[in-house]
């Protein structure tokens, strides 16, 4: 049987064009989606993939990435009699969304205001990332209590983890640039501080006696985002060959990355080849 992967978030732009990739080069997939019509859209959009391909290698649960059963649905491929067939690798993009806001509340409780402040990105839930990663570790021990005869069975199927943080989290990695510092403390504080929750929420996990990311995890760490959704048309100029790829004992340091080539990154390296060399890695990828 081909290999299925489940992608979360898969209307964001890293995480579109990853999926992109992954369909045109046959490999089955399931997205949740709040809206399909919204994925398909985008995915169409995409150079080369067709209604086609879609209806042969794409299954779209509709749902919320904070509701366990939706989850649950997008994790398993089939139900059989004795244990489920589960996707070989979960792939997520899964972030809010962000507004630029040059105001902030009072802090004052009695005060229903908000008072004036430097520009920073606001989130409409500021902690959707720590939430799906809650989310999906249940999913994940629900179907490891619930539909395998023992532990041992679900760890030899177990799904391996992938998903897309930031630079700028650690401090002590230094993988942003002295003169973006400030602005990253300044612009990006709340979807930072939501981004190292989820990552917490993930190694917290790995301190249990049965650890249901069995399957490993793989963090992706990439500089300031720039670019859409679409990848390069063949023949048109591909930003991936300008990609620079540290980890963290030896960051790549460097100020924004283009979302494809993110994308394309966990494509090459996720998808197609495992992952191995990237479990317990934090993949820091930069321009």
């Amino acid at each position: 049987m081909s290999k299925t992967f489940a992608f979360f978030g898969a209307t964001g732009g890293c995480t579109n064009a990853c999926l992109a990739y992954t369909l045109l080069n046959g490999y089955n997939v399931i997205a949740l989606a709040r809206t399909p019509s919204k994925l398909t859209n985008q995915l169409l959009e995409q150079p080369g993939l067709t209604t086609s391909t879609l209806e042969k290698h794409l299954r779209i649960i509709q749902g919320d990435a904070t509701d366990i059963e939706a989850v649950m649905q997008t994790l398993i491929v089939e139900e059989t009699e004795s244990q489920p067939t589960l996707v070989s690798s979960v792939i997520s993009g899964i972030g809010g969304t962000g507004i630029i806001t040059y105001t902030k509340p009072s802090p004052c409780e009695k005060m229903k205001m908000r008072i004036p402040t430097m520009p920073h990105i606001e989130l409409a839930n500021p902690h959707i990332t720590e939430e799906f990663a809650q989310t999906l570790l249940a999913a994940l021990r629900r179907i490891a209590e619930e539909r395998f005869v023992n532990f041992n069975a679900y760890a030899s199927v177990a799904p391996r983890v992938t998903v897309i943080s930031s630079t700028g989290i650690k401090k002590e990695l230094n993988d942003v640039p002295f003169w973006f510092k400030k602005m990253y403390d300044t612009l990006l504080p709340i979807p930072h501080e939501d981004k190292l929750k989820m990552e917490m929420v993930f190694e917290a996990e790995k301190s249990k006696e049965e650890n249901v990311l069995a399957g490993g995890l793989i963090l992706v760490r990439p500089s300031f985002l720039s670019g859409d959704h679409l990848i390069p048309a063949p023949g048109k100029e591909d930003p991936y060959r300008k990609l620079r790829v540290g980890n963290e004992k030896k960051p790549a340091v460097g100020y924004t990355v283009h979302r494809t080539s993110i994308g394309r990154w966990i494509y090459e390296e996720v998808v197609r080849n495992g992952g191995d060399l990237w479990v317990g890695e934090g993949a820091i990828l930069t321009e």
